[in-house]
């Protein structure tokens, strides 16, 4: 009877210290960093490199991830999101409001993608029949944190 209960006891030991840790690695199997409590921002897809001026619109895919989860606002009169035309970034900046991700009073990392859309783009000098632009993305947790700030492709606007 003793030797069962010696038996059972190296078992039961041998189990409980086979446990795995859970560790996320990279390629050079070390493990990840913290994810940065500051936002950040990657263009993922945008609608259209070629335009029609007061006809299109033009949408950008941005994927977002956020450390502790504090993007966008309740107050919809608060602007989080600016996407800003190069052809003349002091006067042409859109502000765009953007809803909570996660729960407020959540700390807790997320990750997801926003589509933005631009109305109606026009050209800055009428007397011109094509004018190209880039467009520069970013966007502010609760926090007042500006994420970092993305560069679409040239964008032809006829």
């Amino acid at each position: 009877m003793n030797f069962n209960k010696i038996i059972g006891l190296f078992l039961l030991i041998g189990i409980t210290a086979c446990t795995k840790e859970n560790v996320t690695v990279n390629n050079n199997n070390e493990p990840n960093p913290a994810i940065s409590v500051v936002p950040e921002i990657s263009l993922e897809d945008l609608s259209a490199t070629e335009v029609m001026a007061y006809e299109d619109s033009l949408s950008f895919l941005i994927k977002y991830t956020d450390g502790d989860g504090d993007l966008g606002d309740v107050d919809a009169d608060i602007m989080s999101i600016e996407v800003a035309d190069t052809r003349d970034v002091d006067n042409f900046i859109f502000k765009y409001h953007l809803s909570p991700r996660a729960p407020l009073d959540a700390e807790i990392t997320i990750t997801g993608t926003l589509e933005i859309v631009l109305q109606n783009i026009i050209l800055l000098d009428t007397n011109n029949e094509q004018e190209t632009t880039t467009f520069k993305l970013k966007i502010k947790d609760r926090a007042g944190n500006w994420s970092n700030e993305v560069e679409t492709e040239v964008i032809t606007v006829f």
